[in-house]
Order: C-alpha cells, then sequence, then structure tokens
C-alpha cells in the first residue's frame, strides 16, 4: 500500500505538468516563488517570496487504518515574466537565462517534483525554466505517518549556466499540513442548494458525454486537494472524498475512452451469493450468526461494511470485513479466496468455494465502495 502511495504521488505530479503546460496569468505575494537576480543584468539569484508564510498542503490519500498519508499542493510555482514587476532591490533576469533548482536539504517525509522528476535526496537537480517566461508549479508532497502534523523545511539553491549571473544562496521555504487557520472577521460561507448531476458509469465524465479531458481530469485533481464537490463523475464511490485511485480511472478513460460497465449493486449479490450460500442454517443466517456474522437480507451491509472482524488476527493488521474502496483490506474477500494461517477457514464452510466470476462480482461492489 506504501509503495502505492509513492506512484500516486508520481500521478499528481504528471498532473500537475498537464495543468500548468499552458501559459498561467502572473501571480504574486504568497502565490508564486518569483525569480529575478541581484542586480540588473548581474548578480545572483534569488526569490522574492513572503517566507512568513508556510506552504500549505492538504490530505489527498491514506492507508488503510491511517497508517500513512500524502498531503500535496501545487502551488505555490517558480514564475519569471517580463511583465512582472520586481520589488525593491529584485532585478529581471535576461532572456535565454535557464534556471534550474539543487536541493541542499530537506525535511524526511518531504519530497517536491518538478517536471515529473522527484527531488528527495540532496544535490538532486532539476530544470525549472528558460527566460522569458518560466511558469513551473511544483507538486509539493509529504508522505508521513497517520495523523502527525507539523512543518517541514526545504532548502534549495538556484542554480545557471548563464555568465552574467551567479547561484543563488541556500534559500528555505516551510512546507506544512497543518489545518490553515482562517482570517480574523472572515465569514463562513452560506453553501447554496444547487441540483448535483448524478455521476456517470464513467470515470472522471463530469459532464456525461462519454469522454474524459484533461479538464475533467484536473478537476478531479482538484477535487482531491481542496474536498470539492465540481463533479460527482471523480467521485466513483461517492463518498465524498476523491483518491488517487479514482484520479489514476479518471486518467486512464482519458487515454483509452469509457466503458459502461454495469453496475453492482449488494442487492444482486444478496440474492445471488449471501443469502442461498451464507445466510444458512449453522452459518451465518439471524439465528446462528456464526463468527457474530449475520448475512441475511437486511442485515448484511450494517454487519460488513467498515466493521472490524472477529478474528483477532485480521483485527491486528487493520482489516475491516468490508472496507470500501480497498478489497485487499476486506477480510470478507480474503475469506472467500482463502485466508491465512490462524484466519479459520475458507468460506463458504459447507459445499463448494464461490466460483471466480462470483467473487470478482464481491470485489467490483467492494472497489466501488460498497453500495447498497
Amino acid at each position: 500500500m506504501l509503495g502505492r502511495i509513492r506512484i500516486v504521488a508520481g500521478v499528481l505530479a504528471a498532473v500537475a505538468s498537464l495543468c500548468y503546460a499552458a501559459p498561467v496569468a502572473a501571480c504574486v505575494g504568497t502565490a508564486c516563488l518569483q525569480l529575478w537576480s541581484t542586480a540588473a543584468g548581474s548578480g545572483a539569484l534569488t526569490v522574492e517570496f513572503d517566507f512568513s508564510s508556510k506552504i500549505q498542503t492538504f490530505k489527498s490519500f491514506c492507508t488503510s487504518g491511517n497508517g500513512q498519508c500524502l498531503y500535496t499542493n501545487l502551488d505555490p510555482g517558480f514564475i519569471a515574466t517580463t511583465d512582472a514587476v520586481p520589488g525593491s532591490g529584485f532585478f529581471p533576469l535576461l532572456d535565454g537565462t535557464t534556471v534550474q533548482l539543487a536541493v541542499v536539504r530537506l525535511s524526511p517525509g518531504l519530497t517536491v517534483s518538478i517536471n515529473g522528476q522527484r527531488l528527495d535526496t540532496p544535490e538532486e537537480r532539476v530544470t525549472i525554466g528558460t527566460m522569458p517566461d518560466i511558469h513551473n508549479h511544483p507538486s509539493w508532497q509529504l508522505l508521513l505517518p497517520g495523523d502527525e502534523v507539523g512543518d517541514y523545511a526545504f532548502t534549495f539553491r538556484l542554480e545557471t549556466d548563464a555568465p552574467a549571473y551567479a547561484d543563488s544562496a541556500d534559500i528555505t521555504v516551510m512546507v506544512t499540513n497543518r489545518a490553515p487557520t482562517p482570517e480574523p472577521g472572515t465569514p463562513t460561507a452560506t453553501p447554496t442548494a444547487t441540483a448535483t448531476p448524478a455521476p456517470t458509469g464513467c470515470a472522471g465524465d463530469c459532464d456525461g458525454d462519454g469522454a474524459v479531458t484533461v479538464d475533467e481530469v484536473l478537476t478531479c485533481v482538484h477535487m482531491a486537494l481542496f474536498t470539492s464537490t465540481d463533479c460527482p463523475a471523480c467521485d466513483s464511490n461517492q463518498d465524498d472524498f476523491v483518491t488517487v485511485d479514482e484520479i489514476i480511472a479518471a486518467l486512464n478513460v482519458a487515454l483509452v475512452g469509457c466503458e459502461q460497465e454495469p453496475q453492482v449493486t449488494l442487492a444482486e449479490i444478496q440474492q445471488e451469493i449471501f443469502t442461498p450460500t451464507c445466510a444458512t442454517v449453522l452459518c451465518h443466517n439471524a439465528a446462528s450468526a456464526a463468527g457474530d456474522l449475520d448475512l441475511s437480507a437486511g442485515a448484511s451491509r450494517v454487519e460488513l461494511v467498515n466493521i472490524v472482524p472477529s478474528a483477532e488476527i485480521a483485527a491486528q493488521a487493520g482489516q475491516l470485513r468490508v472496507d470500501p474502496g480497498d478489497p485487499d483490506n476486506s477480510f470478507l474477500l480474503i475469506k472467500l479466496i482463502g485466508p491465512p494461517l490462524g484466519a479459520g477457514s475458507r468460506m463458504p464452510l459447507i459445499g463448494l468455494p464461490l466460483a471466480a466470476e462470483q467473487i470478482e462480482t464481491i470485489r467490483t461492489w467492494i472497489l466501488r465502495g460498497a453500495q447498497p
């Protein structure tokens, strides 16, 4: 699972490069790291930035049991444009100046991705851009133990081969995953009731036209970062939280097209699997409730979804009977496939094991959020 989070971080970095490939209006204040020199046509590279402000990241994804969490943000970016106005003591860079970033040091758990390249080791380097128009938004990422909150330092140096300029001094910015503090007197916005379009069967297809555009993928990324509700199709299991798996699903649709897959419902699983195979005498009906589990109609979802298993080995591993969106952490599926030593027998105990297509149906139901 931790490996998947690292892959996810790379995906977000790639999406960030898509997001900012086109020119964007110049930013000001804490919204960007402005690149200048310390003298007109000479001096050293430098940055204009409000260093009293921390770079804010937001929770994007966690492993089961909140063991590791990924925090990320696509702002602030590095910018240098010919139409920007420098502050006092800063001077525009000459056209043709190529600027590189070199990592000096960084706190454990912190990674910065630029142009899809992960920077997490001192002396790693990446090109930010070349004048007259530099606009590059990194993906600022924190991969931390669940519930760890704090501030993390990223120290870097700006370098260039341009003979007019010297490299910058070491520059340190702070990255945080602490919740942002609202400004004093800021009123709380009152939500306006709007009609929410029904999600389509195609991940990331916000307008329901059967195709996913780059803009729609970026909408999914924005929802993951800022917990908005712009596009219900990005949130395939409708749990009000867009994961990177859901972003990847939208990316896949954008690349290969959308195949409308039939929905899997608990009612179908109940009728075709649970009732005839599991909710039987001496097994998991209301009277016997073997293993403290009742899989009869009307009770199965309450007994399964987000419930800690009675098997101690599964509970200690942080598994749930059904973990919505995570089949691999769902003890129900593990029991159907063949549990490890100490976790009891494969189910169903009486009769033949479930057919592969039946197990896949249950896996799909869990993956899509274990909806009623």
